[in-house]
């Protein structure tokens, strides 16, 4: 019995971008502010829901706002740049 050993090509590997990069080894600050955001609408969050008067009152509005604030940009990004009115030259 023979058996055949086949060799499996090799690829080249794209670099790992990280969570908060937009290409291999640059930040994107986008992604750091929604994440910001994000973090203090869930502490802001909690402390609304436990403080006093929880999910009344002002304290709503403002994790509404933290949390507008942690998705709307990426996703108005998307659109701006998928738009198709594209300008002449």
């Amino acid at each position: 019995m023979s058996q055949s050993k086949t060799k499996t090509p090799k690829t080249k590997s794209s670099p790992q971008t990280g969570m908060l990069e937009e290409r291999p080894g640059r930040t994107s600050a986008m992604r750091v502010m929604s994440m910001i955001a994000l973090v203090a609408a869930i502490v802001f969050g909690g402390l609304v829901v436990t403080g006093e008067g929880a999910a009344s009152g002002p304290g709503v509005y403002i994790v509404f706002g933290f949390l507008l604030a942690a998705f709307a940009p990426k996703a108005l990004q998307k659109f701006a740049e998928n738009s198709p009115i594209r300008s002449r030259k």
